[in-house]
């Protein structure tokens, strides 16, 4: 007598549930996978809705003044909140048996289990790949609504033949080499406040240290003291990224400096830890694959690129319940004996102040 698909069903899902140790060697394609620790450590949690939305108020209308007595007022009264507008975006991956491998491991549990945990691992695997490839890249077009807005979409480089450091990020770079200024529904062309401050060097000397504190200062804001600031408040830290190379350099950079230093011994507030990371300004200097040998889109320019981000205004969203979903193994008589999981989940980016997000600074883009 033939064993019932539903039967095979259950088991799979019975085994997966609760899959004891065993152990193989994985050849990951990240060093650190640094998106995925992201969206582990630094997202948040949001419920409903067709797309995600938050306010933010980029400039006042100018009430205030000094007065002298008796001088007469005259109030203004304006729109002065702009709407961050963000869709979902759904990503998934699914792992599948067949019958007669599910048949040939039955009777022995060692195999049997194994046999689940090659095929979980895989479709995890590839779907962790795909949100690291993702989280470094802008969408493909200004209307592509399949894949999320990586961070190039928000912290953008200066633009063509522009050395001058300060909040002059505006241009997205799109992967099908059209440009935009349209940011989340904000138009940076027009509102000066939702551009990021970013800059350029040429090499991995003192000047870029100078270069990299400007930026830390510029881009650190403070409500004043005689305000409650309204934003959200997050305990989030801020990293920084850039490639092996620029990480090496900036090893050698600390190296030259002392070379007899240990553990977090302060140079300059250059430093390499015992782990081997260096960091700057006490962030660690995180290096990322897909960031070696990026260029710009429009004009092929070699940018090697050096991230500062502040996940307290560049958060990572996921939707509520539909995170991660792993459902119940599925069959159809398609496929009648072939076995599916499917995992399925909702995500996005969300930058809520783009001053304060975060900054770039790269090489020189040359049209």
């Amino acid at each position: 007598m033939g064993i019932p698909n539903s039967e095979l069903a259950d088991l799979i899902a019975t085994t997966l549930n609760d899959l004891p140790k065993q152990y193989f060697e994985v050849a990951w394609d990240n060093q650190d996978y640094e998106a995925c620790r992201i969206y582990q450590n630094e997202r948040m949690v949001v419920d409903g809705g067709e797309q995600i939305e938050r306010q933010v108020m980029l400039d006042p209308l100018g009430n205030a003044k000094y007065r002298r007595c008796y001088d007469t007022d005259e109030p203004k009264v304006g729109q002065v909140m702009s709407k961050i507008l963000v869709p979902w975006t759904q990503i998934g991956t699914d792992f599948s048996w067949d019958k007669f491998e599910i048949l040939r491991n039955k009777n022995s549990a060692k195999g049997f289990i194994n046999l689940m945990k090659v095929k979980r691992t895989e479709g995890y695997w590839s779907l962790a790949n795909l949100i690291e490839t993702r989280f470094w890249l802008a969408p493909i077009s200004a209307t592509d609504d399949l894949n999320p807005y990586g961070v190039p979409y928000y912290i953008n480089c200066l633009n063509a033949n522009v050395t001058t450091p300060g909040f002059s990020g505006q241009t997205i770079r799109y992967q099908n080499v059209s440009t935009g200024t349209i940011c989340a529904g904000i138009d940076a062309a027009n509102e000066a406040k939702w551009r990021n401050y970013a800059a350029t060097y040429t090499q991995v000397d003192n000047a870029l240290l100078t270069t990299f504190r400007l930026a830390f200062m510029n881009t650190r804001f403070k409500a004043p003291l005689i305000v409650n600031d309204p934003s959200q408040k997050r305990n989030a830290a801020k990293r920084v990224y850039a490639d092996f190379n620029v990480c090496a350099d900036l090893m050698a950079l600390a190296d030259a400096k002392d070379d007899k230093h240990t553990g977090k011994e302060v140079l300059g507030n250059l430093r390499v830890d015992e782990g081997g990371l260096v960091t700057l300004n006490r962030l660690p200097v995180v290096p990322i694959p897909q960031l070696v040998g990026v260029t710009d889109p429009v004009t092929s320019t070699l940018l090697a690129p050096i991230y500062c981000i502040n996940f307290e205004k560049f958060i990572p969203y996921v939707h509520d319940g539909y995170w991660m979903e792993e459902g119940e193994p599925m069959y159809d008589r398609g496929q009648h004996t072939t076995f599916t999981v499917f995992v399925d989940g909702a995500h996005n980016n969300l930058c809520t102040n783009r001053r304060e997000a975060g900054f770039v600074i790269h090489k020189p883009i040359v049209s």
